[in-house]
């Protein structure tokens, strides 16, 4: 049976989960929704090349399909202030089994709170693409690190955005600890703050730390310093696993052998098990959430802002 999957934005993120779309082996019609128009050009040669190819499965459109339809998946991938607004008008006018969000989800845990309140009832499977869940490697090290003996994880580098990719770490923290974050501390950033290259956002530096329920302990420090940079250490049970993600190598006792990096674009079997079993392996929405509210309401204080639940938090 041919699934029909929606992408919502097919900027430079949603560009990269279009081409790992494309290498689905489960048959599919994709739609795509992209409603700024200089984008399409970039598009449309992508799908003219994929068609020339035999692939004939697209649809290209502004807005959303204008009639009711029913999506097998659909993909969310704008930017975090308009992520609410996106999600409630697909399910308002559509018929979705599961969506995959991209993060940060949202700015507000008010937000959270409401689209997992109404994902719950609208009956519709959610997860969040905290990608390093996809690294065979990593996956290996989680069932192979399964127990009650905590992971410690160190991130150090620089120019990597630590505001936004902060939560891919705190992610990874919860999947090789097999437990949930039970607390974020951010009393060692810096305390000034950088305008992102996104207007209206910021980026911040220095060092952000956190717990598991386990006792595991993260550490991720990213240096206000040109060029990106970023070394994970990962200790277990005495084991001391040096990973360099850029290099594509881990290191451990002196030897080094290949480590499975992966970007959204080289990774399709998770769109594949999200379309055939309802799994991809990522990160459940309500997990993701959760940690979302500790790192929201820790960068809340940390931006000397508002307390409350409504806070917009200027990072996406």
């Amino acid at each position: 049976m041919v699934k029909k999957i929606l992408l919502c934005g097919c900027g430079n993120i949603g560009f990269r989960h279009l081409q790992a779309l494309a290498q689905l082996n489960t048959p599919a019609h994709i739609t795509i929704v992209e409603p700024f128009a200089q984008g399409h050009a970039r598009i449309t040669d992508f799908i003219t090349s994929e068609e020339a190819n035999g692939a004939e499965r697209y649809r290209l459109l502004g807005a959303l399909p204008q009639t009711r339809e029913a999506f097998d998946l659909a993909v969310i991938t704008t930017r975090a202030d308009v992520r609410q607004a996106v999600y409630e008008d697909i399910v308002t006018h559509h018929d979705v089994t599961s969506i995959l969000f991209e993060k940060i989800l949202f700015q507000t845990v008010t937000a959270l709170d409401t689209v997992e309140r109404d994902l719950e009832q609208r009956k519709i499977v959610g997860f969040v693409n905290c990608g390093r869940r996809g690294f065979d490697s990593y996956r290996a090290m989680a069932a192979e690190f399964a127990g009650d003996t905590p992971t410690d994880i160190t991130v150090a580098g620089s120019a990597f955005g630590l505001a936004s990719n902060a939560v891919h770490f705190l992610d990874l923290a919860e999947f090789l600890n097999g437990s949930p974050l039970s607390e974020v501390d951010l009393s060692q950033l810096n305390s000034d703050t950088a305008q992102s290259k996104r207007d209206g956002l910021v980026e911040i530096f220095g060092t952000l730390r956190a717990k598991t329920a386990n006792g595991g302990k993260l550490s991720v420090t990213c240096a206000d310093e040109p060029g990106m940079a970023i070394a994970i250490t990962v200790r277990h049970a005495g084991r001391d696993i040096q990973i360099d993600e850029l290099g594509n190598t881990q290191t451990e006792g002196g030897q080094t052998v290949p480590f499975g990096t992966k970007f959204v674009s080289g990774m399709p079997y998770l769109y594949d098990d999200a379309l055939q079993t309802g799994d991809p392996g990522l990160t459940p929405y309500s997990a993701s959430a959760r940690q979302h509210r500790l790192y929201l309401g820790a960068m809340c204080d940390h931006l000397d802002l508002p307390s409350g639940d409504d806070t917009l938090i200027p990072i996406s």
